[in-house]
């Protein structure tokens, strides 16, 4: 396990975004429901019904 957090802790680029803006951060203090509520309405997703399960 060790190994694989070296190996990530060596990939990863703080504020490493992508190009044109075309990237939303999300900060660790969003909740569940607003980062879902967000994803949704990014994605154009949130005009669609719920789904029955």
């Amino acid at each position: 396990m060790e190994e694989l957090e070296g190996r990530l802790r060596d990939w990863h680029r703080p504020r490493d975004l992508l190009p044109d803006g075309f990237e939303t951060v999300l900060g660790a203090d969003s909740t569940l429901h607003e980062t879902v509520d967000r994803i949704m309405f990014d994605t154009g997703l949130a005009h669609l019904p719920a789904l029955d399960r």
